[in-house]
């Protein structure tokens, strides 16, 4: 008789809205193959840490499969800080008789599991993050829906709040060093965009405020926590993690205080954070998590390791490809310049039909509003 396989899932790193159909998608596929499913709670921790392990195999999991969070909760744990990591993981896994590991994360996460594959642990790494930054995947699970709710904010404030107060509204979103994010703004409706690629000239973007404001009446810039504009200085978040990562954020700060020194316009500033990640998650994310959940569960089932899901596209459909964990390992994905018009400070067609696949849409405006809009702040101008 064959041993009966326990497994342990954990999700590791930022929030994702596709989390915990993620974990839906393993746990239901490991039941039929009446696996011991075990959940290690707050990340890499529950292997670093006593009583963080629980047991899964009978839980009520329906509430997951469309639902954001994570029940496993999370954390930035790195393992191979502790100066005896690898040996209490080594440990705990044989404590509790584990046969694989399934982690759920980012770049962070995901290079952590190809080292502990390197080190022979029985490892599947499944991808997930907002900043959709990993190499060799269309896009990362949870992307669609924050992208889908960065642009609903946008449009939101930019139709209600910009145009009752005229005033400039400046919206700082999370990525990391990579613009995917900030740039899915443009189908909200942004009239300024900037991603951190690149270096822009502050004087560009205060005459390109200086123009949208005068053909609008506000203007609405939706500005990378990590932009780099000439003159102006982030803050350094001083609070680290596990994996020392170094972030910049609250520039919005820096911009507001340019715009009304040179501009003088009413300058307010929104940062909604974390709240990107939350939420529920829009049906692409539902389905893709599911799908690589179901894909992890097989690959141990076929006792294929050291492995992850990719999620590819082609003749209009998604579909998962299994590749190398040190695939996700390589270098950040970031913007190429093809996805950018620096010129208008806004994304390009090609990106607006990419991000258009992921959610769905491709603009929030409602454009007989919009109009009327237009018509009454051509006629405060004087303009006929």
């Amino acid at each position: 008789m064959l041993k009966k396989q326990t497994i342990l899932i954990l999700t590791s790193g930022g929030l994702a809205p596709a989390l915990n159909p993620t974990l839906y998608g393993i746990i239901k596929q490991a039941r039929k193959y009446d696996y011991k499913i075990l959940g290690g709670v707050d990340g890499w921790s529950c292997l670093l840490e006593k009583n963080k392990i629980i047991d899964l195999s009978k839980l009520d999991i329906e509430v997951l499969k469309a639902r954001g969070g994570t029940l496993l909760r999370t954390s930035r744990t790195n393992p191979f800080s502790f100066v005896d990591g690898l040996e209490k993981i080594k440990n705990t896994l044989k404590n509790y008789k584990i046969d694989a590991i399934i982690a759920i994360g980012g770049d962070d996460t995901l290079r952590t599991a190809n080292k502990l594959a390197k080190q022979g642990i029985k490892i599947i790494g499944l991808p997930k993050t907002i900043d959709n930054d990993l190499s060799n995947t269309f896009f990362t699970p949870g992307f669609p829906s924050a992208a889908y709710y960065t642009a609903r904010l946008v449009d939101e404030v930019r139709e209600d709040a910009a145009y009752a107060y005229g005033r400039i509204f400046i919206i700082e979103i999370m990525g990391n060093k990579a613009g995917w994010l900030t740039c899915s703004s443009v189908i909200g409706g942004a009239d300024i965009i900037i991603p951190p690629e690149w270096k822009f000239e502050n004087k560009k973007i205060l005459d390109l405020i200086k123009k949208k404001y005068k053909e609008n009446g506000f203007c609405v810039i939706a500005i990378s926590k990590e932009a780099k504009i000439s003159g102006l200085k982030s803050y350094n978040d001083k609070q680290t993690d596990g994996f020392n990562t170094k972030r910049n954020e609250l520039i919005s700060l820096a911009l507001q205080n340019i715009i009304q020194d040179k501009l003088g316009y009413n300058t307010k500033i929104i940062i909604p954070m974390n709240t990107l990640q939350t939420g529920a998650p829009i049906y692409l994310d539902i389905k893709i998590g599911n799908e690589i959940g179901k894909q992890g569960s097989k690959l141990i089932k076929d006792n294929k390791f050291g492995l992850g899901i990719s999620i590819q596209y082609r003749n209009n459909k998604f579909f998962t490809k299994n590749i190398p964990l040190e695939k996700y390992a390589e270098k950040t994905r970031i913007m190429s310049k093809e996805y950018f018009d620096f010129k208008k400070m806004q994304p390009t067609n090609k990106y607006l039909n990419y991000i258009t696949k992921l959610t769905g849409c491709k603009n929030f405006n409602n454009r007989k509003y919009i109009k009327l809009q237009k018509k009454i702040n051509d006629k405060k101008n004087g303009s006929k």
